[in-house]
């Protein structure tokens, strides 16, 4: 009889053994899901704070245009100048026109995308108008007086559909990051009901 008891105690050891590092296994998988939710929020979030804060490089961006423009007014004196200082102007401009197709490509929110091509549409206009007071600045054997004033306040319209454009991506982003920290919580919150769960488990089990 006492062999027989014996007998069920070493063959339950092995099983109990076994239990218990599949506890463990499981205990720290859980753990390391809590982990994963809580660095993958701040991934996610960065994410998302590089895609919808893009808008407001392209205000920096195009701003620089504006004032590249302001320079070949004020400094092209000569035709030799006057190329110098258009083809600066023409490379911030194609480099505008590419971060505008970037926030397009980048983001699939339809309002954003709306007042983005509004914006590419404006911007490409406002550049034919800055080629006409170019030739008005040569026909003026390089006056700018004439040449400003026919493009004088051509890029206010531009630079309101960058600000709400901007308050768009900021309502955005907020949204977006709620909806991470929401599902990044109901995660934690799973994974701690399935820690206690394993944690009562593992004091209920039998010891022998």
């Amino acid at each position: 009889m006492a062999k027989s008891i014996e007998r069920s105690r070493s063959f339950r050891t092995p099983w109990n053994a076994l239990a218990r590092l599949g506890f463990s296994a499981v205990f720290f998988f859980w753990l390391y899901l809590i982990w994963n939710s809580t660095s993958g929020l701040n991934e996610s979030i960065d994410a998302t704070t590089d895609r919808l804060t893009a808008i407001h490089h392209i205000q920096v961006e195009f701003k620089n245009e504006i004032q590249l423009w302001k320079d070949l007014l004020l400094r092209s004196n000569n035709d030799k100048a006057l190329d110098q200082n258009w083809r600066a102007f023409e490379a911030q401009h194609r480099k505008v026109v590419d971060e505008a197709g970037k926030i397009i490509a980048q983001n699939d929110v339809r309002e954003i995308h709306q007042k983005m091509k509004s914006f590419i549409e404006a911007h490409a206009l406002n550049h034919e108008k800055y080629r006409m007071s170019m030739d008005l600045l040569v026909q003026n054997n390089y006056n700018p007086t004439r040449a400003d004033a026919a493009v004088k306040g051509i890029d206010e319209p531009i630079l309101t559909y960058l600000a709400v454009s901007e308050l768009d991506m900021l309502g955005e982003k907020r949204r977006l990051n709620d909806n991470l920290i929401a599902k990044a919580r109901n995660q934690i919150e799973q994974s701690l009901f399935a820690l206690v769960f394993i944690g009562m488990l593992a004091i209920w089990m039998p010891k022998h």
